[in-house]
């Protein structure tokens, strides 16, 4: 029976002429096997499924057997698209099809489950600190509204890893859960016999619980959970992990949830009681295709129409994408910002101008630059997408990606971007590279990330993936780490932020040496502890240079004037940038000064956009536009909204404790901490700029705000207001309103 549907699907796939007899045989024999309670069978029984109702078959035979399997399957909402694809499809709905599909339907929310999806739900009632693992389109964000809905909790944080991510399940959150106070900005006054949801990034969910130290939680979710293993090329796993540690000591129930992780740190799981629990189906079926340049070359049949596969990749994706049997938008992976507007910009060259979003063109042009190449771009239907853009324009690309009309982007170009959690429209992926990052091979679970865009729930059947370069190496596992519980040699700032009796004992030896260490130097490891994550040596030999020459950075009022703030941005660089905080743009002397002298213009004169783009300094450093444009977004974004601010308050604090050992007056930096981070010192604007909109939207909408001391009073005077506010903005700024307000 499992051979024989094997054999089936392959023919499918094939697009074979395969006869009616044949499908029904085929759907018979998936009904059958739906009985077996090993996932594989399970997962090959809806690849049949999709598959078939990918056919969108006319008989009414095939389509009553295609009913009976998605009942049985329990993945009801297949119904429904088949229904909103066909609208003749009609099959007879028995009074047990009835029965089992209300089983199913939520009586709090009126949301039907998928069996898998109830499965992670009954877990969770169960267990009450669950992870789940599973692939893309499963819907485990959905399974949030459930858990919310059936439990009497009353401080909830909702931990999301991107802003785009937020945006949206905060969206879905106010929309569907009453009874609760829902922000999405750290900057929020509590009120005790209030009840909160918590919608935040790990790094705003960080400085909440510094400025909310009483504040207990009682339930929490993370999603993409793997960015707590400390494995990964990227120093925000410390965040990460930290907020994972400090909420799980608070005695929480959670619900952690991540796509193709093999396995979660067995002592996290021990130490807090957590139950694993990862699935492996694909509630949207994927179909992959390998046209390597080298490996692959030759005639290949795709949709039963011929591919042939040359040496020169853009040439091979340009077949790909003009094929006309490859119905739907194409997500298509890069692995470098520069590579992903060429290959976009090259391939909107050679497309003509089609019906585009005109008032987004005409917003980017002011906004930004007129000459932009993504401008040019969309007016083609394409557009690109990486990590330094805003926030607010990654977001309306991808919406405009996500519009199924006609002016909506059918091709979009990204990096990573793009591929953590993000949901898309995308029915096609083409990794272009088996690269990432500065070249590194594509591990195993970004490469998942990538392929598990392809296909949408409740748009799409089948995804498709296309491999331009492939690479021969067996999938890793990937097993999520936690750093001081897992990793040999965990670094002391880690190790630091543990309570004391969470300290493996085989790393107290790493702890005592270093308290040994810094009190000789008399140095209090509060000191060092209260600057999370910053390198310890470098604080040292910072508290040991101030011990000589504090004198010289001391200044009396709210800013220190340029000389003295130029002195300050120099030694944090030396002492406290790591070398990737110095990138490759500010990894030498002549770097260091560019960096500092545009970080003072900026805090200085406040430029916006556009004048920063245009300033002398910008130009002499990149000659093209888009590459400029690039440059500005990438010190905006990294320098001056994050790596600074955290800087310059450590800086602050060792400068404070100098100054106490000598009886020194001390100095506040908050007022240029605020000025880098959220580009004003307004808290009106702070808890605009919190919230996701840009600076250049507050600064046409702020007079509305000032009276407001939190988010709650920013959503009451946009509600009462919004006539008024929307006469001062665009309308694409009006959007963007509504997404983060």
């Amino acid at each position: 029976m499992i051979s024989s549907i094997k054999s089936m699907l392959a023919d499918i796939k094939s697009k074979e002429d395969i006869s009616t007899s044949t499908i029904e045989q085929m759907l018979i024999n998936t009904y059958r096997l739906l009985d077996s309670e090993d996932e594989e069978n399970y997962n090959l029984c809806l690849s049949s499924i999709c598959h078939v109702a990918n056919i969108n078959h006319s008989d009414l035979m095939v389509q009553q057997l295609l009913h009976d399997c998605i009942i049985k399957s329990r993945i009801f909402l297949y119904d429904g698209l088949l229904q909103s694809i066909r609208p003749e499809y009609a099959p007879y709905i028995s009074a047990q099809d009835s029965i089992l599909q209300n089983f199913y339907t939520s009586r709090k929310t009126n949301t039907t489950l998928t069996k898998p999806q109830k499965e992670v739900f009954d877990l969770f009632q169960k267990h009450r600190r669950l992870i789940v693992s599973a692939p893309t389109s499963f819907g485990k964000t959905r399974i949030i509204r459930e858990i919310i809905s059936s439990n009497d909790y009353k401080k909830i944080a909702l931990i999301m890893p991107t802003v785009s991510l937020l945006s949206e399940q905060y969206q879905d959150i106010k929309k569907s859960i009453p009874g609760y106070t829902i922000v999405k900005s750290s900057k929020v006054k509590i009120d005790e016999d209030e009840n909160y949801i918590l919608v935040l990034t790990p790094e705003r969910m960080s400085a909440f619980m510094d400025e909310n130290p009483k504040f207990q939680i009682d339930f929490f979710v993370m999603d993409e959970i793997y960015k707590t293993d400390y494995k990964l090329d990227d120093d925000r796993y410390k965040v990460f992990s930290d907020i994972l540690y400090r909420l799980a000591k608070q005695n929480t129930h959670f619900y952690l949830i991540g796509p193709y992780i093999s396995d979660f740190s067995e002592k996290f799981r021990e130490k807090f009681n957590a139950k694993f629990k990862r699935f492996e189906l694909e509630i949207v079926q994927k179909d992959y295709y390998k046209l390597d340049k080298i490996k692959n070359k030759g005639t290949h049949f795709i949709e039963n129409s011929p591919l042939k596969i040359i040496g020169n990749p853009y040439k091979n994706l340009y077949r790909i994408i003009s094929q006309k049997n490859i119905d739907g938008k194409f997500l298509i992976y890069r692995y470098q910002k520069q590579y992903v507007e060429d290959t976009a910009k090259k391939l909107a060259n050679t497309w003509q101008v089609k019906p585009h979003n005109e008032e987004l063109v005409d917003y980017l042009s002011q906004s930004v630059s007129a000459d932009w190449d993504l401008i040019d771009c969309i007016r083609k239907g394409v557009a690109f997408h990486h990590g330094a853009m805003p926030r607010h324009i990654q977001d309306l690309i991808v919406d405009e990606f996500n519009d199924n009309s006609p002016t909506g982007i059918n091709y979009l170009f990204c990096t990573t971007s793009l591929t953590e959690g993000i949901n898309s429209a995308a029915k096609n992926v083409v990794i272009y590279d088996k690269k990432i990052g500065k070249g590194d091979t594509l591990g195993t679970l970004d490469r998942k990330n990538i392929e598990g865009r392809a296909g949408r729930f409740m748009q799409h059947f089948i995804g498709r993936v296309f491999y331009l370069e492939t690479d021969d190496k067996k999938d890793k596992e990937s097993i999520v780490e936690i750093e001081y519980l897992d990793k040999p040699r965990p670094a002391i700032e880690s190790l630091l932020q543990l309570d004391k009796n969470d300290i493996p004992e085989d790393r107290n030896n790493l702890h005592n040496d270093f308290l040994s260490k810094i009190g000789k130097l008399e140095i209090p490891e509060s000191l060092i502890k209260a600057n999370r994550f910053v390198s310890v040596d470098g604080q040292i030999a910072l508290i040991q240079h101030l011990r000589h020459f504090s004198a010289e950075y001391f200044f009396e009022d709210h800013y220190p004037d340029k000389p003295i703030q130029t002195k300050i941005l120099s030694s944090i660089y030396d002492f406290l940038f790591t070398e990737n905080d110095k990138g490759r743009n500010f990894d030498n002397e002549a770097g260091k000064s560019i960096l500092i002298q545009l970080t003072n213009y900026y805090a200085f004169l406040k430029p916006s956009f556009k004048q920063l783009l245009e300033s002398d300094t910008i130009i002499r450093q990149r000659k093209e536009q888009s590459s400029r444009i690039r440059y500005v977004f990438d010190l905006t974004t990294k320098y001056f909204e994050f790596v600074w601010p955290k800087y310059i308050k450590a800086f602050e604090n060792i400068y404070n404790f100098v100054a106490v050992e000598k009886s020194a007056d001390i100095i506040r930096l908050d007022m240029l901490i605020a000025q880098l981070e959220y580009g004003t010192t307004k808290p009106h604007e702070i808890i605009l700029r919190d919230s996701g909109l840009p600076n250049e939207i507050i600064g046409k909408i702020s007079k509305f705000f000032k009276d407001c001391k939190t988010f709650e009073d920013i959503q009451k005077i946009t509600s009462s207001h919004r006539i008024e506010i929307n006469r001062k903005i665009h309308s694409i700024e009006s959007k963007v309103l509504d997404k983060y307000i």
